[in-house]
């Protein structure tokens, strides 16, 4: 079971999932992520993929691709591998499989040439230019609703990655099947190397926003309470501000200890 996702934003792609992998028998942590020339070198292009469904079908999708695609130099032959390697895999491994239920997978995949930047969805045989972003996996209905709200798309990739974060972690916490210890953000620039938000960070960052919406109910039921008197809403939104400064502080003391012990 997989959440992931994907956002085009203003300066980047932000592609991100939970990291459990679960079968009938065990579940345990895993990557999810692969990656394709990361440092960005020469004429080649970047790659990101994320993969939700079975997982050894999508590893072994990811590795067709990249093999394929080893010496290429534009993205557009990435995406013509990528059609041509997903239909491959219907038709000789998921078609012929000896039992039912068959396999099913997606990917959502980055593309980043010297010229372009794209950002890929596949479904079943289908494979699609995504324009804003993408969510897939069990977890996709509560991603999709996080997204249309929190729209990291519409921001930074930095600011977009933060916000990602807060997505995967309510993901995890409310959808059976989604979890892991960790999150796994990546960032595929305009330029440069893909780079990978820190595991001590993203813990951070869940743990810094792991209350905010207990104190955020009040302030939410002053706003839409039409008899509340102005001066009732302006003491909730004080009451607000007050423990967010309070959870910033805490978070801050424990950065500090971390920092300290190690």
């Amino acid at each position: 079971m997989t959440i992931a996702a994907g956002f085009f934003c203003q300066d980047g792609i932000v592609i991100c999932a939970d990291s459990e992998v679960s079968t009938d028998f065990e579940k345990f942590d895993e990557s999810k992520i692969f990656t394709q020339n990361p440092d960005g070198a020469g004429d080649a292009p970047t790659v990101v993929f994320a993969g939700s469904g079975w997982l050894d079908f999508v590893k072994m999708t990811v590795d067709k691709v990249r093999n394929e695609s080893a010496f290429v130099t534009h993205g557009y032959e990435v995406e013509e591998i990528l059609e041509k390697t997903i239909l491959n895999v219907h038709r000789k491994h998921i078609r012929y499989y000896p039992v039912e239920p068959k396999p099913f997978f997606s990917l959502l995949v980055g593309i980043r040439d010297q010229n372009s930047l794209s950002l890929f969805l596949t479904a079943g045989t289908a494979v699609n230019r995504v324009p804003e972003y993408a969510c897939i996996g069990v977890g996709d209905t509560l991603a999709h609703y996080l997204s249309r709200g929190l729209t990291p798309q519409r921001e930074s990739s930095q600011e977009a990655a933060l916000l990602a974060v807060q997505i995967l972690d309510q993901v995890k916490k409310n959808v059976p099947g989604c979890g892991g210890q960790f999150s796994e953000i990546l960032i595929l620039p305009k330029q440069g190397p893909v780079s990978r938000i820190s595991p001590g960070k993203l813990l951070d960052i869940e743990y810094r926003t792991h209350d905010l919406g207990r104190i955020l109910k009040p302030l939410l039921m002053s706003f839409a309470n039409p008899t509340i008197a102005d001066s009732e809403f302006e003491s909730s939104l004080s009451e607000f501000e007050e423990q967010c400064r309070r959870l910033r502080e805490e978070s801050n003391v424990r950065m500090d200890r971390a920092r300290k012990k190690s």
